[in-house]
């Protein structure tokens, strides 16, 4: 007998962490994102690194490191929503929030760029752009877990709204011609 509430144990302990897995969501940065955010990247320390051999100077380190930094931090970028509350992880840094610590949830919108502003009571508010995948479905998602209460009518609208969000790929794709552009200059110095 023993045995046997053993095996029910263990079984209901299974089902209860496939069910909390299957809560879990995440959610990454759009793909079209990342072909250009790399070749710019790579691009650009490629500049770094002829700059400081030919000519030992460290002013394009100085210009790109943060723009290096930002490009790395889109590419690892990730949101994970569970049971329990939303984590946002970046390259160097990862933030929790908790369900219950969450007092309002807001967003703007200008022009093709969307944020999702969550406030919590002890902590700054916390930026989601609408580069994410499935930024819409996050939307949704995050919403569904606050009481309606701590929603603004801003996120309502932008749940409902299908923003394109073509512009921050076309940034990219600029990025990378400008820091190509000047390399093959670099290289033909």
């Amino acid at each position: 007998m023993l045995f046997v509430d053993a095996t029910i144990f263990r079984s209901s302990e299974l089902n209860s962490a496939r069910n909390q897995e299957m809560e879990k969501k995440i959610y990454k940065v759009d793909t079209r994102l990342k072909p250009p955010v790399l070749l710019a990247t790579l691009s650009g320390a490629l500049l770094v690194l002829l700059s400081i051999v030919k000519s030992h100077s460290f002013l394009f380190l100085i210009v790109l490191a943060p723009f290096l930094y930002l490009a790395l931090e889109i590419l690892v970028r990730e949101i994970i929503v569970d049971s329990k509350g939303i984590t946002i992880r970046k390259l160097l840094r990862s933030k929790r929030l908790e369900w219950r610590d969450i007092s309002n949830l807001d967003g703007v919108v200008s022009g093709s760029k969307v944020f999702l502003i969550i406030g919590s009571n002890d902590d700054r508010p916390t930026l989601i752009t609408n580069t994410i995948a499935q930024f819409n479905d996050l939307v949704e998602n995050v919403s569904g877990r606050i009481p309606a209460e701590k929603i603004s009518e801003s996120v309502k609208e932008i749940a409902l709204s299908s923003q394109r969000k073509i512009w921050p790929v076309i940034q990219a794709w600029l990025v990378c011609i400008i820091f190509s552009a000047i390399l093959v200059g670099k290289f033909l110095e």
